[in-house]
């Protein structure tokens, strides 16, 4: 197996898994509101490259946005891969920004109130 499509299936996987690892910690977080939308958005690439493993020397790049960040195309009858393509996992990254911001504010108001109920 070439290098370059050894790399090209490690992207495919880290990609993969960081929106999984995104999705799932959208659902877990406590007090998020609108859970399954944001881990239907970790789960959505943004632009992304993709190789023909006839070819694996050759990637095409492409701006576009879908869901699953990886995936292959399949000839007709057959599971063999025509076309592997991975998206940068941009939706994932916006869902770990937005877990973070919600937890800092958690933090915040925690630290509001306890100085409240200490002042009284």
């Amino acid at each position: 197996m070439p290098v370059s499509l050894t790399l090209f299936l490690a992207a495919m996987a880290a990609s993969l898994m960081v929106s999984g690892a995104a999705a799932i910690a959208a659902l877990r977080e406590p007090a998020l509101g609108l859970k399954p939308l944001w881990a239907l958005l970790a789960l959505t690439g943004l632009g992304g490259a993709a190789l023909v493993p006839a070819v694996p020397g050759a990637l095409y790049w492409f701006l576009g946005m879908a869901l699953p960040t990886a995936s292959f195309s399949a000839a007709a009858g057959s599971w063999q891969p025509e076309v592997l393509r991975v998206l940068f996992p941009f939706g994932a990254l916006a869902v770990l920004v937005r877990i973070a911001v919600h937890r800092r504010r958690q933090r915040v108001s925690r630290g509001r109130d306890g100085a409240l109920a200490g002042r009284r």
